[in-house]
């Protein structure tokens, strides 16, 4: 029988149990795929953890990529056999297959690599609506991407970088710098030795930068906030550190009339027509020269050691479970 992870409760990675359970029937509407690799994202940590709360037991993991094996009645557009990736769904990815809904899968284009797909699709989709929508980023325009050698940040540096915007990145230690170098980011901050807001008034000639992309939250957030110029965006997607303090309206204009925003994936993905142009612009980019390394890859049976990696932020790039 396939192998899946599960938990019964939520907490630290020991509470991830790798059992063996038959797939559930295949419905309409709904396609059984075959797992080559799933991605591995921070928000499989919270989701362990219980920051969003989930019925238990539950599965972990909303990214991957392999073949399809059945299909629902009434599905046209797949068939057996073709080869898909998906993000952004419910979890359960953690498994040999699964169950996924035909309308979150996306067939990968020539040239894409399974386990790219399975590792970066998350991410890409993720940067591109963060790049082209939510503060859609223009040649000459000063970004900050915080965790700039983390799966989107290494992605979102990049696309901005081809964009023609200049890039400042930070990062957790020295040994990250290097990466984030090499992966679209001009200059390069290490956070926790550098006052971040102070160095990015000093690259910036005192001006600020037009956006910050903050997936870290708690511990970026005010960084963030003083980093930004007059009529700056903050872009708080994500909170490894936690969730930042509750700030007053006030604060915003005070340091310059900025803005604040928190989006989330499902809420620019609510369209499979939405889904599938996120999805082609990330595609479009890596064909164009995007490189998403994938600094790690796990087996399922060492999805415990995997978490621990990434909760201690040892990690660089992408990282996937290969089957």
């Amino acid at each position: 029988m396939p192998k899946v992870v599960k938990i019964q409760s939520f907490g630290d990675a020991e509470v991830m149990q790798i059992n063996e359970e038959e797939c559930a029937p295949v419905g309409a509407g709904e396609a059984r795929v075959e797992h080559i690799a799933v991605g591995l994202n921070y928000l499989d940590i919270m989701h362990r953890q219980g920051h969003y709360p989930l019925s238990l037991p539950t599965g972990l993991g909303v990214a991957g990529c392999g073949v399809i094996r059945e299909t629902g009645t009434d599905n046209s557009e797949f068939a057996v056999g073709d080869l898909v990736a998906y993000a952004g769904i419910p979890p359960g990815s953690y498994a040999e297959e699964r169950i996924v809904p035909a309308d979150r899968l996306v067939k990968l284009p020539p040239g894409i690599e399974p386990a790219v797909a399975a590792a970066a699709l998350q991410h890409g989709i993720t940067a591109a609506f963060l790049i082209k929508d939510v503060f859609p980023v223009e040649r000459g325009h000063l970004v900050l991407v915080h965790a700039a050698a983390g799966g989107v940040g290494t992605i979102l540096c990049q696309w901005a970088k081809a964009i023609g915007a200049t890039v400042i990145g930070t990062v957790g230690n020295q040994g990250k710098v290097s990466h984030a170098l090499e992966h679209g980011c001009d200059h390069v901050i290490v956070s926790s030795v550098e006052n971040v807001a102070e160095r990015v008034r000093a690259i910036t000639a005192g001006r600020g930068v037009d956006v910050v992309y903050d997936s870290v939250g708690a511990d970026t957030f005010e960084s963030s906030l003083h980093s930004l110029g007059f009529r700056g965006m903050l872009v708080s997607f994500g909170s490894a550190s936690g969730d930042p303090s509750p700030v007053p309206v006030g604060a915003l204009a005070e340091v310059g009339s900025v803005y604040l925003t928190r989006p989330r994936f499902i809420h620019y993905t609510r369209t499979r027509s939405e889904l599938l142009r996120y999805a082609a612009a990330f595609f479009e980019r890596i064909r164009n020269g995007l490189k998403v390394p994938i600094g790690q890859t796990y087996t399922i049976d060492e999805i415990v050691r995997a978490h621990r990696d990434v909760e201690s932020r040892k990690t660089k790039g992408s990282s996937v479970i290969a089957f």
